[in-house]
């Protein structure tokens, strides 16, 4: 609720609503009449777009980088109303300031940003404007900045790659900027290390890196120079055997992608010794490389992508033994099943692949061959594909991004089933909404979404909101009158279309209004209160309330 005059827009999708089109009998599987998705705000008014993006939740706020088409790219953040989504700083008046690599420590979001002097450096922000501040300038000696990468968390401290006059190389910090600096040159001198793929393990920091010894290898780190090592040089000599660290960690092991320079690009574990560092399996015989990525970690399973030369790109699993590595489903059994966005949904894996019949569509599986099967042919022409991606979990239900060949690319949901996947709701007829960072925030979905009145901008899907009354206009809040009776004029706003109202002068009744409401009234003290309602019956539970006296003149 806002006593001012402001900018009052919210597209309000109801799904019951749509249901009534026959074309769309896919919304109909509604379960929740309540349930909808709306423009949580046009953050650039008008038909262009606020582009958010790196949506990230910290604590009770949203946080995301978005332009309102005055100030460029910038830090924003949003607790779920449209009346408290708003930029937090203008960090580069001259640009933009693309934040990026958010993450969170000690409550305290944690991102990169470049203020249009200093380059990308670390910044923080508790999510006000006081609050929002270059961490360090690491790399101080120009506007080039240390541009961090990697940034993660362990026991408390945030661990980066970053840049300055020894090259690139592995920093900490701890929030503070006497307690942000570099952990160890580990290619001395001015040349680069460039730590990568950094991901905590039984308490200690695992990362690639390479120096002018071993090449590109796996490293660990405690957070102290002494404590930073080489674990295993797997490729004799200076040659490299990891690249970024595409890693998962797995009960008491690191698993990850390494080339001994014999067996070719194989699957790896690591217990942090030199020792207990050893190819697991030789997937494809000989020097070929099988080439695992995308490992997934579901229950106490990994799950990855592998080329056995035989079968081509498929689904493997792993329980951390030799024995227990092998290909789930040879889902394509004439090419490769294209397989992408693996996600632990629950105890089920979900990804999209191809079977060679069909396109590429939502898949699952719980780790047999049975039960490694397509969720929905969501595309249902001939070999043509939904193209399925962008998975989150919201309590339970599966939700993405996929276009049905009727439709365009809308948001989908998914319990699991077949008869349970359907799409969620039609945006914008005609138009395709494209749906992306898809990020879970309380009880609701968070999400960015075009549509042609619009353009791109953020939207939540959820239980239905209760609306926000703004009283736009009224009177003074002392009037002077020669007469026995003054009038009194309000005009107020919902913040969802097609609200309804009721007012209340003084201590009467509510009653049903209308903007503009008008009043006479005797002088002394009165109060005006006014409440929207929505579709759902919703009324905002905080009505919007001016106070004023009328005094003789």
């Amino acid at each position: 609720m806002k006593l001012h005059p402001g900018r009052a827009v919210m597209v309000v999708v109801l799904i019951c609503a749509i249901a009534a089109f026959v074309a769309d009998a896919a919304v109909s599987r509604s379960d929740a009449t309540t349930t909808s998705a709306w423009l949580l705000k046009d953050l650039n008014p008008g038909t262009n777009s606020g582009s958010p993006k790196n949506l990230f939740v910290v604590g009770s706020a949203l946080f995301f980088q978005a332009t309102d088409g005055v100030h460029g790219i910038e830090l924003w953040k949003s607790t779920g109303s449209m009346s408290h989504t708003s930029m937090i700083k203008d960090i580069n008046p001259s640009g933009d300031s693309s934040p990026g690599n958010l993450i969170a420590l000690n409550g305290i979001l944690y991102f990169t940003a470049n203020d249009g002097t200093r380059g990308v450096e670390l910044w923080r922000s508790d999510g006000t404007t006081a609050g929002t501040a270059i961490v360090k300038d690491v790399n101080s000696s120009g506007s080039a900045g240390s541009v961090p990468s990697s940034l993660v968390v362990l026991n408390g401290v945030l661990y980066f790659a970053a840049t300055d006059s020894h090259g690139r190389e592995l920093w900490k910090s701890d929030g503070t900027t006497a307690g942000t600096v570099m952990v160890k040159n580990i290619r001395a001198g001015k040349a680069s290390s460039s730590p990568a793929g950094l991901i905590p393990f039984a308490g200690k920091l695992y990362f690639s890196a390479g120096d002018s010894t071993y090449g590109r290898e796996l490293w660990r780190s405690d957070g102290t120079a002494l404590g930073t090592a080489i674990v295993k040089n797997i490729r004799a000599g200076a040659a490299s055997s990891v690249g970024g660290l595409d890693a998962a960690v797995l009960g008491s092991a690191l698993y990850f992608r390494a080339n001994d320079g014999t067996n070719g690009s194989e699957l790896w574990r690591s217990d942090g010794t030199a020792a207990g560092t050893t190819m697991l399996i030789n997937i494809r015989s000989g020097s070929p490389s099988s080439t695992p990525s995308d490992f997934t970690v579901v229950g106490s399973t990994l799950y990855f992508v592998a080329d056995d030369g035989a079968s081509g790109p498929e689904l493997w699993k792993s329980d951390g033994s030799s024995a227990g590595t092998a290909i789930v489903k040879d889902i394509n059994p004439t090419g490769s099943a294209a397989l992408s966005g693996l996600f632990a949904f629950g105890a089920t894996l979900v990804f999209q692949a191809s079977d060679g019949f069909h396109g590429a569509e939502p898949w699952k599986s719980d780790g047999t061959a049975a039960g490694t099967v397509m969720i929905k042919d969501i595309n249902t022409a001939s070999s043509a594909s939904s193209n399925s991606s962008g998975f989150a979990n919201l309590n339970g239900t599966l939700y993405f991004q996929a276009a049905d060949g009727v439709h365009p690319v809308e948001l989908w949901r998914s319990d699991g089933s077949e008869t349970g996947t359907f799409m969620v709701v039609h945006l914008s007829p005609g138009a395709d909404t494209s749906p992306t960072w898809l990020t879970p925030f309380g009880s609701r979905l968070f999400f960015a979404a075009s549509e042609p009145a619009h353009g791109n901008e953020l939207w939540a899907l959820g239980a239905f909101p209760p609306p926000q009354t703004t009283i736009k206009s009224h009177p003074k809040k002392t009037v002077r009158t020669k007469k026995a009776r003054v009038s009194a004029s309000f005009s107020f706003v919902s913040d969802q279309a097609a609200s309804r109202f009721s007012c209340k002068l003084d201590k009467g009744g509510w009653k049903s209004c209308s903007s503009p409401k008008a009043y006479t009234v005797k002088p002394g003290k009165h109060t005006f209160q006014v409440r929207a309602a929505n579709r759902a019956r919703s009324i905002d539970p905080s009505p919007a309330k001016w106070v004023w006296t009328v005094k003789r003149a």
